[in-house]
């Protein structure tokens, strides 16, 4: 009955995509921005939201699509698996960052390396306020 939940959320978050998408455009239409980016982006999110509908669909055809999914996104591999990409994402978004930091500001370009070192540190903090609040938990 948990997974049902989960999976009627998934559907809710799926139209409000759709919605925000719509939205997005509507205000790029109606006040002609010089650039386009909330159509761009509002397109993105009708995409987005379409492919989530479909996926949706799928999974909720039957009940035993319904507990194979359930299965497969509960399966203790899949979340080890998951925990490992997080955990490699943020790592090696810290690191090329730093990396960036570096070569832009061996370059003399220490404008454009302001944001990537503000994304380092905003990380780091991140982190350790993440740690604080698991070793209290835990």
């Amino acid at each position: 009955m948990e997974f049902k939940k989960k999976l009627k959320q998934r559907l809710y978050i799926a139209v409000s995509y759709i919605v925000i998408g719509l939205v997005l455009i509507a205000a790029d239409a109606l006040n002609h921005f010089e650039n386009h980016y909330f159509a761009s982006f509002g397109m993105a999110l009708i995409v987005m939201g379409i492919l989530r509908l479909i996926r949706h669909r799928k999974v909720t055809k039957d009940e035993a699509a319904i507990r194979r999914q359930e299965v497969a996104e509960t399966d203790e591999r899949t979340l080890m698996m998951a925990e490992k990409a997080r955990s490699w994402a943020f790592t090696y978004s810290i690191l090329i960052a730093g990396i960036a930091v570096i070569i832009l500001s061996l370059l003399g370009k220490h404008d454009t390396a302001q944001p990537f070192a503000w994304f380092v540190c905003g990380q780091v903090v991140l982190y350790w306020i993440c740690w604080l609040i698991l070793r209290k938990k835990y």
